[in-house]
């Protein structure tokens, strides 16, 4: 059995990459064993000589000394400067695969983001990587898991304590190649907070490779035989020589140089002197023959240079860990706030709006389109009027007039009509740096209600598109409820007086009306009819500004006057004469609120509903009436205290009916009495005695 003396090189090269895939630190280290595999052979007088040693903790020369049989010399090492491992890992993440010219690294807050996991592996060197083992542990919140055939190896989805972890092997990866595999997946994320990935680990194996500068060689020795064969040769005083090696050990050894001197009186004569630089095999001998001249026997002395033969196996063992990458999170709130949230119907309020969209993720805001509508029967802002701000920890920044900011910024439609619901679209870009998490965007401007009428909703939705710099999918939310403008119904209260007496001249007679806005709300756009007597004509009217014009219906003419608007608690006083035979009869003045502006008009046709005739107070009743139904309204206020049934107090408003003068507000009180005789035997208690006190109250103030 030939051995060879066996010295293996082990290098270790241990890397940490960061969650950006930068190199953390990459350590190296190594082991030097010089093994004898004999079983009977013994090695003395080892000298290690490894050559050069500048990138690691080694001396230069190492004595290693007698290493017996199926024993091994050990040295550990530090290998240094190193820069970057012999296989490259490269793990890409997009959390949008739907977009395949882009990586997004951003999720998005309750939303199935449709991921895309990529691993690549390449051998940066021209011989095999072999045992490649990839692990890599899959967060729980990555749901649907799908994983593709990789182009080397077998991949496949495992569970370790409760955790699923990606497996993938190489058995071989040749030269300059790179290993690929893709996994799909879906990231359900229900929390703004910083999601990790998961770590990675890689293990692989380069036979005949080492990242140490070691080159070894080792010289010593081992079992030999050797000596010096003189016979007399067939001439006196010659004698015919053989000096031999012989190989007595289990290894190859190599003969280097064989000297032999012959000892005479004078010193030492060199007879031979050979470099056979010969292997030997076990038990396999070298010798030479040569001739000797001396009289007697001659004392010849030999010397032998000879080493063991080696051979060196290197290996290099890497592992690649990778920290997990931590992706942040988008997410965002969107909150109107109307100011004030109710407005009187009926009536022109100024209002605030103020849009504040806070960043509630993790992840800045590049991007932001804000869309807000605005409901008819308001009149929007001018797009100067509407001022954004960023308001952060460090500072408020105003952006509505920077165009590096704002790429889109209109009202639509322009005409700023309230009888058209408009939409403020804003789009904003390059925001990175101005709207980190837990900044707030403010958008505000000022609204003007227009008349808004009552029972009527004015939903004024808003909605937020948000994005990354690395621009994904849209990040779209609305606030969780609908905003909406609430209307305050304030009951328009108008009083009509009419007064009529002679005039100047015979036949000639002057007429005035008061039209009293009595209640807080404007009243637009009023009309206001009053009948001309047959044989009556107008002559004169004031004031001049108020436009008027009378139209003949038959052998009557009516008088119809038109007023822009009255403001609350306001009165509008109108003065005409009229001219003609006999008494002049009184009749009401009738008013109509058409409200907005005159426009209106001709867009109403004639018995549109909405010209119908507010109600007005009682007028004309003489002091011993208006005594008389004090008393009445009190009594019926007592009978509510002490507990009444709707029933008994709907008749108790209807016996009074032949008391009241005709009208409209009888009407409607009557009304109001068999819709209390309807509920039966309900007790007015509670909050309905409040509701019941409330509207007789209205009647009793008409009847003032």
């Amino acid at each position: 059995m030939t051995d060879l003396i066996i010295i293996d090189i082990t290098d270790e090269e241990d890397t940490l990459i960061d969650g950006e895939q930068n190199i953390k630190e990459i350590n190296g280290c190594g082991t030097l064993l010089v093994k004898n595999p004999s079983q009977r052979s013994r090695l003395w007088n080892q000298e290690l000589d490894l050559k050069e040693t500048v990138n690691t903790s080694l001396d230069k020369e190492i004595e290693v000394g007698m290493i017996n049989p199926g024993q091994e010399f050990k040295k550990e090492y530090q290998v240094e400067e190193l820069k970057e491992p012999r296989l490259k890992l490269e793990e890409i993440f997009d959390t949008n695969r739907q977009v395949p010219e882009s990586v997004n690294n951003t999720f998005l807050v309750d939303f199935s983001n449709k991921c895309k996991l990529t691993l690549n592996l390449t051998n940066t060197l021209d011989l095999p990587i072999t045992d490649i083992i990839l692990s890599r542990i899959m967060p729980n919140f990555l749901k649907n898991i799908e994983i593709l055939s990789p182009n080397f190896g077998e991949a496949e989805l495992a569970e370790d304590e409760g955790k699923k972890v990606l497996l993938w092997k190489v058995n071989s990866l040749e030269g300059k190649q790179t290993a690929r595999l893709e996994v799909l997946c879906d990231g359900i994320i229900n929390n703004s907070e910083k999601q990790h990935l998961g770590a990675l680990k890689v293990t692989y194996l380069i036979n005949n490779h080492q990242i140490s500068l070691i080159d070894p060689e080792i010289r010593g020795l081992t079992d030999s035989m050797s000596g010096v064969t003189t016979d007399e040769g067939t001439k006196p005083g010659t004698w015919e020589c053989n000096v031999e090696f012989i190989n007595d050990s289990e290894f190859q050894v190599k003969l280097e140089e064989v000297e032999v001197s012959h000892n005479i009186k004078t010193g030492l004569e060199e007879l031979v002197s050979e470099s056979p630089e010969s292997k030997l095999e076990p038990d396999e001998s070298w010798d030479f023959d040569f001739e000797v001249e001396s009289d007697n026997v001659p004392q010849l002395e030999s010397s032998f240079k000879f080493t063991t033969l080696f051979q060196v196996i290197t290996r290099l063992i890497g592992e690649i860990n990778k920290e997990s990458t931590i992706y942040p999170v988008l997410s965002a709130t969107i909150e109107k706030a109307i100011l004030p949230p109710e407005v009187d119907a009926y009536a022109n309020t100024n209002m605030t709006i103020e849009n504040t969209t806070t960043n509630t993720g993790t992840s800045n805001i590049h991007s932001l389109v804000i869309t807000d509508k605005i409901p008819k029967d308001f009149i929007p802002p001018e797009i100067k009027q509407i001022t954004i701000n960023i308001n952060s920890s460090q500072e408020s920044l105003e952006i509505h007039s920077r165009e590096e900011f704002v790429e889109l910024f209109k009202l639509e439609p322009e005409d700023r009509d309230p009888d058209e619901e408009h939409k403020i679209s804003l789009k904003l870009k390059a925001l990175s740096e101005e709207f980190p998490p837990n900044a707030e965007l403010v958008m505000k401007y000022p609204l003007l209600a227009k008349n808004p009428k009552p029972e009527t909703q004015y939903p004024t939705p808003i909605e937020i598109k948000a994005n990354t710099l690395v621009s994904g999918a849209d990040f779209i939310k609305k606030p969780d409820e609908e905003p909406e403008v609430q209307i305050k119904y304030v009951k328009r209260k108008l009083k009509t007086l009419k007064s009529i007496r002679p005039g100047i001249n015979e036949g000639e007679f002057d007429i005035s009306v008061r039209i009293q806005n009595k209640g807080s709300v404007e009243l637009e756009n009023l009309v206001v009819k009053d009948q001309i007597p047959e044989g009556f004509s107008l002559t004169e009217f004031n004031p001049k500004e108020l436009g008027y014009e009378v139209i003949k219906e038959g052998d009557k003419s009516l008088l119809t006057v038109k007023i822009d608007q009255i403001d609350g608690k306001q009165k509008v006083s109108i003065k005409y004469s009229c001219a003609g035979d006999g008494e002049y009869p009184r009749t009401e003045p009738q008013v109509i609120v058409k409200g907005r502006s005159s426009d209106s008009e001709s867009k109403s046709k004639p018995g549109d509903a909405s010209l119908e005739p507010l109600e007005t107070s009682v007028s004309g009743m003489g002091l011993k009436k208006q005594g008389e139904l004090h008393d009445f309204f009190s009594n019926v206020f007592k009978q509510i205290d002490r507990g009444i049934s709707c029933l008994q107090l709907g008749k108790i408003l209807e016996d009074v009916r032949d008391d009241l003068p005709p009208g409209p507000v009888l009407h409607q009180f009557m009304r109001y009495s068999r819709e209390l005789k309807s509920e039966g035997e309900k007790m007015i208690v509670g909050s309905f005695r409040d509701e019941v006190i409330a509207k007789v109250e209205e009647f009793k103030q008409k009847y003032s």
